[in-house]
């Protein structure tokens, strides 16, 4: 596919941002600020009562809360052809996760053999080595990358020339997608990491993606004002304010978000089914956890439908001594019981989106929907009308290289 270039691609390197067109909205779908500080007010308050939840549920059932293991693994190009020379910021991240954390961490550096191959069998290998059901997996790249429209792809590359040497993400990350037990988090340090958007159907775990920037926009180099450094910053913030508790993604997003305004990064569930936040605490030395995870052999899906809009965290408390008991009392050997999120009813009709679909049109980048095997008429309709309209009144064919 031929890519235009912005011009001071050609005469600059390293660049530290560019700009691109993508055929990804900016933002989820709201029609003013005051609609997206509505929902953020609302995914606010859903983390504070699924905190409260597992707080209060490994009270009541004397089982651990968080993570029995915390592993990072940080991908990179190696040193000799990585153009934004990144190793000491990486290095910097690392001396966080291993020493104001104590998180296991494993270091990939990608060479210019076999690039795809490396990629995916370091990936696929530390899984398969790392995951269990009550565990985190932390994957962190630092690098330039693009997205590609035709294709939806994210691309890896060591440098912004264009030169062929590139990893496609798409490919490596399907193993924490489709296979893996534990919760996972991305933390892309790269342009365009936001365009990346797919639906995988599963329940009951949480794969958050941390992105340096929003949707068709780009980062800064690696220095003072960028994304990794920020991320060290309040990392180590963080971990000192919980040393005896936890912290979320959610509060490393607002930290970072107010530090860089519009420039502060996005922060992206990669798999629906699970509204729960990632949380991220010091771990003990493994000769002090002294409580084990049990295993269970099946898990049941039941949906509570409530007059009210929320629960509050004294019903909350009920409920999780309550429901245990309720088990115990009818000999039904329980493990866990796991808050995997709440929404409200009330979404906004086809005619309402599409409504604000051609009222912004002009204002935003191409939308093209995220595709799936079964459709409805109305997401049918819906195709329609963003077709035209970016037929229309948006061009969108060219991809400028970070």
């Amino acid at each position: 596919m031929e890519q235009s270039l912005h011009p001071l691609e050609r005469n600059h390197s390293p660049i530290p941002r560019l700009g691109i067109k993508t055929a990804l909205p900016l933002s989820p779908l709201s029609a003013s600020d005051d609609e997206v500080q509505r929902l953020s007010g609302e995914d606010q308050h859903e983390t504070e009562l699924q905190e409260h939840w597992d707080q209060s549920i490994a009270k009541h059932m004397n089982i651990p809360e968080g993570y029995d293991d915390v592993q990072v693994l940080m991908i990179k190009w190696h040193d000799d052809i990585d153009q934004l020379c990144v190793r000491q910021e990486v290095n910097s991240l690392t001396r966080v996760f291993k020493e104001e954390l104590h998180y296991e961490v494993e270091e990939v550096n990608l060479k210019a053999v076999n690039t795809q191959l490396q990629l995916q069998s370091a990936v696929t290998t530390w899984a398969f080595n790392k995951d269990t059901p009550h565990s985190l997996l932390i994957v962190y790249y630092a690098g330039h990358a693009v997205y590609d429209i035709e294709t939806k792809l994210l691309k890896f590359s060591p440098t912004n020339e264009g030169d062929g040497l590139e990893v496609i993400w798409n490919q490596a990350e399907k193993p924490f997608l489709e296979t893996v037990k534990a919760d996972v988090l991305a933390i892309m340090d790269c342009c365009f990491a936001s365009d990346l958007l797919r639906n995988v159907p599963e329940y009951g775990r949480t794969f958050e993606m941390l992105a340096a920037s929003h949707m068709g926009e780009t980062t800064a180099s690696p220095g003072k004002d960028s994304f990794t450094a920020s991320l060290i910053t309040h990392l180590r913030d963080l971990a000192a304010e919980y040393a005896d508790g936890y912290f979320t993604t959610r509060d490393i997003e607002e930290r970072m978000k107010r530090e860089r305004g519009i420039e502060g990064p996005a922060l992206w569930r990669r798999i629906p089914g699970s509204s729960r936040h990632i949380r991220l605490s010091k771990m003990k030395p493994r000769e002090e956890r002294t409580k084990e995870f049990v295993p269970h052999r099946q898990f049941i899906h039941l949906g509570f439908a409530l007059r009210y809009d929320s629960l509050s965290k004294d019903q909350i408390e009920r409920l999780t001594k309550e429901l245990p008991a309720l088990f115990r009392k009818e000999n039904i050997p329980l493990v866990d019981i796991k808050w995997l999120g709440c929404r409200k009813v009330g979404h906004p009709s086809f005619r309402q989106v599409a409504k604000w679909v051609l009222h912004n049109g002009k204002e935003i980048p191409a939308i093209s929907p995220i595709q799936s095997r079964k459709r409805s008429s109305e997401a049918a309709n819906l195709d329609e009308v963003v077709a035209e309209m970016v037929e229309n009144s948006v061009s969108h064919k060219a991809l400028r290289r970070h």
